[in-house]
């Protein structure tokens, strides 16, 4: 089976209509016993675990439930909206109090920044500008962010004084500052699947350069990449990338606006000869 064949496929049993209905049949049940709702608002108190062999609920308050209303978001949009607003106006987001994080680290019991992130990216999901300024403002101010001169990378610290920075936060601020309105919820309701049959790049000579763009239009069959500006111990060194499922006949290839011959087919692919730098391609074919 093809990537796209595979893309369908997979989408079909992720996200088809008898899952849907397995997990409102779910939800139903989840609604009365470990969410409930009261005219339109959570309680106060929710069911973050619950184990039936000792019919032990294991409770939390509003700010204990934002990693499963980020997992609702996809599912049951209109909820994980209202859990949302509730757990800001509880947690003083909504307000002009300093910003407190409200997790904390089994182990440590120290607090972390994990809730915080979470509400920044639920914040970018609803479109909430004010709630995001608030924490985005606080992460500014508090969770160190670091530009290595040396390596060409961003990273934010968090104040954990670790010798590499944590991925799972800076992975939580990536989805919080890279969304928008609506961007986890098309994840999985409105994926992009002709991406599988579109131009796609590869053979990109990371961690020396990276990409900071890479988007098909298809009206114009025309793949526009850009790259950064690259490590700086290597900037201006040669370097190369391949595009694949392209026309590799019929081509142009423009380079910051120039139309460029640095390029051949290799096995079929276009490869494409560039230095290390920010640069901007546009291949049509």
């Amino acid at each position: 089976m093809g990537a796209a064949g595979l893309g369908l496929r997979l989408h079909d049993i992720l996200y088809g209509s008898d899952m849907h209905r397995v997990f409102h049949t779910w939800w139903t049940h989840a609604g009365a016993e470990y969410v409930p709702f009261h005219n339109g608002r959570p309680n106060k108190m929710l069911t973050l675990y619950y184990d039936p062999l000792i019919d032990y609920h294991h409770r939390v308050g509003l700010g204990g439930s934002l990693s499963m209303t980020f997992q609702l978001v996809p599912q049951t949009r209109d909820e994980a909206r209202l859990l949302f607003e509730a757990t800001a106006e509880k947690m003083g987001w909504t307000g002009p109090d300093p910003v407190r994080e409200i997790t904390r680290d089994f182990t440590s019991l120290a607090h972390t920044p994990q809730g915080t992130l979470l509400g920044l990216g639920l914040a970018r999901e609803f479109g909430n500008d004010s709630v995001y300024a608030k924490l985005k403002d606080h992460a500014e101010a508090h969770y160190e962010p670091t530009w290595n001169s040396a390596t060409g990378e961003f990273t934010w610290g968090f104040g954990l004084n670790e010798p590499h920075p944590r991925g799972q936060f800076n992975a939580a601020m990536m989805t919080a500052e890279a969304g928008s309105a609506g961007a986890w919820w098309r994840v999985f309701n409105e994926p992009n699947l002709r991406k599988f049959s579109q131009p796609t790049v590869h053979g990109v000579d990371f961690p020396n350069i990276c990409l900071s763009q890479a988007w098909y239009d298809n009206d114009r069959r025309c793949l526009i990449v850009s790259t950064d500006a690259g490590v700086p111990g290597v900037s201006g060194q040669s370097t190369s990338f391949r595009v694949s499922n392209l026309d590799v006949q019929h081509c142009v290839v423009t380079i910051d606006g120039q139309q460029s011959d640095d390029w051949r087919i290799v096995n079929g692919e276009l490869e494409i000869t560039t230095t290390v730098g920010a640069h901007t391609f546009l291949i049509t074919h």
